[in-house]
């Protein structure tokens, strides 16, 4: 099974399918519109770690990718807990023996559309296509998630990071 994941400040996308493509489970974590406190950081930071950890083990999960992050001047108060989330997932996976991978935005729009600033309805238009679904995914990140789980797919699965 593949894993898809794009941590965020309020909310966390993810999503997990079989090598057939057949989607599992994707969803979204922390859909709180507020900017969390530092205690709420450490309490959501130790919720997603114990999500993840049991989803892993439902799915038996052999491979993730965690989107590659990127802060400008303005968001840069986020960062901190972004990369706390990252690293709690990035250890669970390692010492769970579950391959990592990594790829940026950019990365993502440009295997998908040939072009690293296509818009978010035609890298969901793509998606609609390769997964047969009939309706726009809800969230534009469901469609990032579905795409790096397919990339993943097509992986040459090689060192664990």
């Amino acid at each position: 099974m593949i894993l898809w994941i794009d941590p965020g400040v309020r909310k966390l996308w993810y999503a997990i399918i079989k090598p057939n493509l057949e989607i599992l489970d994707a969803g979204i974590l922390l859909q709180d519109q507020r900017t969390p406190t530092r205690e709420d950081q450490f309490i959501r930071i130790n919720e997603i770690y114990q999500y993840f950890e049991k989803l892993i083990k439902k799915y038996k999960i052999k491979v993730v990718s965690i989107e590659k992050l990127f802060f400008t001047k303005f968001n840069q108060s986020n960062a901190e807990f972004v990369y706390g989330i990252r690293w709690a997932l990035i250890m669970l996976f390692i010492k769970n023996k579950i391959q990592v991978r990594e790829f940026t935005p950019i990365q993502l729009k440009k295997s998908i559309t040939w072009n690293g600033k296509a818009d978010k309805m035609l890298v969901q238009s793509f998606i609609m296509k390769l997964y047969w679904l009939k309706d726009l995914p809800k969230y534009n990140d469901t469609a990032d998630a579905l795409w790096l789980a397919y990339m993943l797919k097509n992986y040459k699965l090689s060192n664990p990071c």
